[in-house]
């Protein structure tokens, strides 16, 4: 057998022979097959061309909006920066919001 198999089966054995001759696919596998090669059959040539026309114009379209984009971008000037005044005032603001550091606690009893 060693000789007849080059090498690949060194022996003959109950519980390995199966696994060996076996020329069926576990019933997982063959589901899954089934079920693409159905998928594959249910969608027509003409959509299957369609889908593809449509995914092409959008990719297209993509790509003319990215490089629009990036031109715009490079003819943006900067920002003009705040005087440092109000800067400080943003920071305030900014951190009042955040953590609630600066603002008043109005506690008092009414009565």
């Amino acid at each position: 057998l060693e000789q007849l198999t080059e090498g690949r089966i060194p022996y003959l054995a109950q519980d390995s022979l199966p696994n060996y001759l076996r020329t069926k696919l576990d019933l997982e596998i063959e589901k899954k097959e089934h079920f693409v090669a159905t998928e594959v059959n249910r969608i027509s040539e003409h959509n299957l061309q369609q889908q593809i026309c449509d995914l092409n114009n959008l990719s297209d379209a993509l790509s003319e909006i990215i490089q629009t984009s990036r031109d715009s971008w490079d003819e943006v000037p900067p920002h003009p920066r705040l005087p440092e005044n109000e800067n400080k005032e943003l920071v305030k603001l900014m951190s009042a919001l955040e953590t609630g550091k600066g603002l008043r606690s109005n506690n008092r009893k009414r009565g």
